[in-house]
């Protein structure tokens, strides 16, 4: 290895030719970068200008590390790292050329021509630096000074970028610029002996250090594992690069794939540790081994693409448009974390890629819909997705190509979740639809969206085609033209406080937010906190099933929007089933599970004590059990309670008058179902950091 400090007039002087290896990444440099490597430019070109006879120091850019490959009548080099700055180099001379050209200083021109192309060459030979293929049109077209770009990119965008800056400096002297460039700008160059690896190198000096991109490495690990430079190409070609371009070109989404279609598995890698998971596993493997790899690489990088946009799925068999949906509300659901097995699926339902496995679209349909009752279940009950990404490896690893079909292992895997990750049942799926808020003001509302659109769609392909809706679709491209409208509205007139009654306020607290009153109609401000006659007349104008039976309703009280809950909640159970087979102990009626912490809670269990810190405390309602829970956590622990009101913003306020329950400086909401109170109080002893055998519920069964 030999290292010396190198002038930009070193790097470009005689024939030269820079390659840009297969296995590296793309030009990447944006704006931040330009922008500071334009201040350095102009800083020393300042300097340069205003002390003509005094001696500038240099300015080191970094370092280009080469391996020379002998080609006669031409120096030749391999770039393991720097092609960055090179090429971005390159182009601000090919833009001093340009200015050259304009302006008429012809030796400047023909110097910079010099640089940049080597004469009398032809074809590529010609080029003093060779991009990766994904750049090398649009690089050659500015070598070229045609500037016919076929489409845009950071080549494009960078030549922009310092076509601007010189013309809006007018009177910078493009000569001095360029012998600033040239002669005071400085790398440290190092150049490896011949024996000397070059993919191992790249490893070292990018992956031990310098922030890179796993599935740059990962390009360089799979064509540097290939018999020849010319097979790694037509591999490149064949297969990685339509990956790449299916992604745009988005190194770190490529990395999110690579990492998914490895946990295909059944192996969870975490972010980071892709590129080592891949070298061990690879390492050695024949080239025909690392060639299939590349095709299925290829193939899944279109499976994840459908995953992330639903959008793209052929419509020409009716049952596409089904599918279609469940992807929409599961892709809505930002679960991310289904990827591995969801591609799986894609591949046994493609006819052309035979693994053992078939799944017709039907099977498809009712797999996605399983996937997505367990996810909308688990979301609407308040469990938390951390840990999914286990759960969906697992489920990788669970299917087997000689046992039953899919469809039946996935159910049966659903089946036999137990706690944290167990699916929630349709007594606690009821209570959080009818007892809780499913709206949560100032953030997405992903649940809400799912559910509502889940209902306006499910009640359109239950019409007669006479009535049905158009319904709601997820990928439509104005979204903004439908809204969550609060039938009783969030602020409230005169008219709804006289029409709610002498409690209206607590009313409005407890119901606002709950299923029974949240509807789809189409997007109208001047209705958010109209009257209930005047939302009905708009309600009859959209074409929205859920406003259907709105037109019959005279009073929207308590009782109509807890009847709504009611209603709504048992098509949700429809929409997203509880699996028949699904054999969960029942806790039976007369012996709870130990302190009630977890598990069904049986409709007919009525709280009897609560036991918190080793203190019995006597209740007869369920509102009672979060009341005593809370009040005992903000006596023991004041200042960890704090913590508690950061994490459930909505439930707690320091007005006095907003509800009901009150605890210190603090009113809160107290009046939900069984499960979202045992779940909250369990949530609360855990966030203060007590032991869960800290809190203990004891229930009677009538």
């Amino acid at each position: 290895m030999k290292a010396a400090k190198s002038s930009v007039w070193d790097l470009y002087n005689g024939a030269k030719q820079y390659v840009v290896p297969l296995f590296q990444r793309p030009y990447v440099w944006s704006r931040a970068q330009w922008d500071q490597l334009w201040s350095d430019i102009t800083e020393q070109y300042s300097l340069k200008v205003g002390s003509p006879r005094d001696k500038i120091p240099d300015r080191f850019l970094g370092s280009i590390v080469v391996v020379r490959e002998y080609e006669k009548n031409l120096d030749k080099y391999t770039i393991i790292d720097g092609q960055q700055r090179i090429t971005t180099i390159s182009i601000i001379l090919a833009v001093i050329r340009a200015f050259a050209k304009e302006r008429g200083v012809n030796e400047l021109y023909e110097q910079v021509s010099d640089f940049l192309k080597n004469s009398p060459r032809s074809g590529e030979g010609q080029y003093v630096v060779i991009p990766t293929r994904v750049d090398k049109s649009s690089l050659y077209h500015i070598f070229d000074e045609d500037y016919n770009f076929e489409h845009d990119s950071r080549i494009v965008e960078c030549f922009d970028f310092f076509w601007r800056k010189i013309d809006e400096s007018g009177d910078l002297d493009i000569t001095a610029l360029q012998q600033v460039i040239t002669e005071d700008l400085c790398v440290v160059y190092i150049e490896l002996d011949q024996g000397e690896n070059p993919n191992q190198v790249f490893e070292a000096l990018n992956y031990r250090g310098v922030p890179l991109e796993e599935s740059d490495l990962i390009r360089n690990f799979f064509f540097a594992s290939l018999e020849s430079p010319e097979v790694a190409e037509s591999q490149y070609d064949q297969f990685w690069k339509p990956m790449e371009e299916r992604f745009g070109n988005h190194q770190d989404l490529i990395s999110r794939f690579l990492r998914y279609f490895c946990m295909r598995t059944g192996d969870t890698i975490r972010s980071g540790e892709i590129f080592e998971s891949i070298r061990r596993k690879f390492l050695g493997a024949p080239p025909d081994e690392i060639k299939g790899l590349l095709q299925d690489i290829n193939r899944f990088s279109d499976y994840y693409l459908r995953l992330l946009q639903p959008e793209l799925l052929p419509l020409e068999k009716v049952i596409s448009e089904e599918i279609r949906r469940h992807l929409g509300r599961i892709k809505l659901l930002g679960s991310d974390a289904t990827a591995p097995f969801l591609m799986d699926c894609f591949g046994w339902n493609d006819p052309e890629y035979k693994n053992g496995i078939e799944l017709t679209d039907n099977q498809f349909s009712a797999v996605l819909q399983q996937v997505e009752t367990y996810l909308v279940r688990r979301a609407v009950c308040g469990r938390s997705d951390v840990g999914y990404e286990e759960v969906f490896s697992l489920l990788c690893r669970t299917i087997n190509k000689d046992g039953e079909s899919v469809q039946d292992q996935v159910s049966s895997f659903f089946t036999r979740l137990e706690e944290p990750y167990r699916m929630p049942d349709d007594d606690e799926f009821d209570d959080h639809l009818r007892y809780s808020d499913l709206y949560h003001p100032d953030t997405e509302n992903t649940n809400a969206w799912v559910v509502m659109t889940a209902l306006e769609t499910y009640f359109s392909d239950q019409s007669p085609a006479s009535e049905a809706s158009v319904g709601i679709d997820l990928f439509d491209d104005t979204p903004s033209e439908q809204m969550i409208d609060h039938i009783m509205p969030v602020g409230l007139t005169a008219w709804w406080q006289d029409h709610l009654g002498s409690d209206w306020q607590a009313v409005h607290q407890d119901y606002l937010h709950r299923l029974g009153n949240l509807t789809l109609t189409m997007e109208n401000s001047s209705i958010l906190n109209a009257d209930f006659d005047t939302k009905k007349a708009w309600y009859a104008l959209d074409t929205h099933l859920l406003n259907t039976s709105m037109k019959g309703i005279k009073l929207w009280r308590k009782f109509q929007i807890d009847q709504r809950s009611g209603v709504l909640a048992a098509f949700c159970r429809k929409i997203w089933p509880y699996q028949a087979e699904i054999t969960h102990t029942v806790v039976a009626q007369e012996e709870s599970a130990p302190g009630l912490r977890s598990g069904d809670i049986p409709k007919t269990a009525k709280p009897v004590m609560v036991t918190v810190q080793g203190t019995a405390h006597a209740v007869k309602f369920w509102y009672q059990v979060l009341e005593v829970t809370v009040r005992a956590i903000y006596e023991a622990e004041p200042q960890k309670f704090e913590r508690i009101v950061r994490e459930w913003p909505g439930y707690f306020s320091d007005d006095a008058a907003r509800y009901k329950s009150a605890v210190g400086p603090y009113t809160f909401k107290s009046r939900f179902g069984r499960y979202q109170i045992r779940d909250m109080c369990m949530g609360m002893i855990r966030l203060i950091g007590w032991n869960d055998d800290s809190w203990s519920l004891e229930v009677t069964y009538h």
